[in-house]
């Protein structure tokens, strides 16, 4: 019974390494239609806090071209406004910002409108 008392207790001291809160990984944002036309740039390099989601991203591009905020990117800084859609990788849309942030990413932003 010893054993399995002083297992117990080293067990819980083991501590399980979780993300470093001092991390950050590097995504790239590509601008395209009427959001490259308003920033007057095509593309913008950001650099996150590992686990960052959608929602930062939109922030901190905000925080580097603030000409978006109210035309491409909400006021409360939060997410995309109506019209505009989010892409990663050129293979999967984001509609939810609270989607997570993966080192490398290359993120697309683009009106949503489709002409025919």
């Amino acid at each position: 019974m010893a054993d399995h008392a002083e297992a117990l207790q080293r067990s819980s001291q083991v501590q399980v390494p979780g993300p470093d809160p001092h991390a950050s990984i590097q995504c790239t944002v590509e601008l395209f239609g009427v959001a490259r036309f308003v920033a007057h740039t095509r593309e913008v390099s950001l650099t996150l806090p590992a686990g960052a989601t959608f929602s930062l991203v939109y922030a901190a591009l905000a925080e580097k071209l603030p000409v978006l905020v109210g035309q491409i990117i909400s006021p409360d800084r939060a997410r995309l406004i109506d019209g505009f859609a989010c892409n990663v990788n050129g293979l999967d849309f984001v509609r939810t910002p609270t989607a997570t942030v993966n080192a490398g990413d290359n993120i697309i932003i683009l009106s949503a409108d489709a002409g025919g």
